[in-house]
């Protein structure tokens, strides 16, 4: 069990628990609607106000994913961008090429998620 991500999340608010499976672990069904939802900023038929509004937890999920399971580089990428910022000001934002870059490392390490999953088990 991922205690240390349960805490996370729920230090942040506790409906986000609710992403967890039975492990503790973020389920498979939320790593699926973060991984459409970066697909959907990256070929642009989502801006990153309209991904706000439509499913707001998608910037606390994608966060605790890359502080728990991304590598070191995607976290790297995440403080460079501009559009996490711009969004938790309120604002929409024009999305940057190290916010591309960040997206694109995000959709790779949540697509290869379910794999990490079943190997661990």
């Amino acid at each position: 069990m991922n205690e240390f991500l349960a805490r996370y999340l729920d230090s942040i608010d506790v409906r986000l628990v609710e992403h967890l499976d039975e492990n503790g672990e973020l389920s498979l069904d939320s790593v699926v609607w973060l991984r459409r939802y970066t697909s959907a900023l990256l070929d642009g038929t989502m801006t990153p106000a309209g991904l706000a509004e439509d499913w707001p937890d998608w910037y606390l999920l994608a966060a605790a994913f890359v502080t728990v399971y991304a590598p070191e580089e995607v976290e790297e990428l995440e403080e460079q961008t501009t559009f996490l910022d711009a969004v938790e000001a309120g604002d929409d934002a024009v999305l940057t090429e190290d916010d591309r870059a960040y997206l694109w490392a995000l959709r790779l390490h949540l697509g290869m998620y379910p794999a990490l999953r079943s190997s661990e088990e």
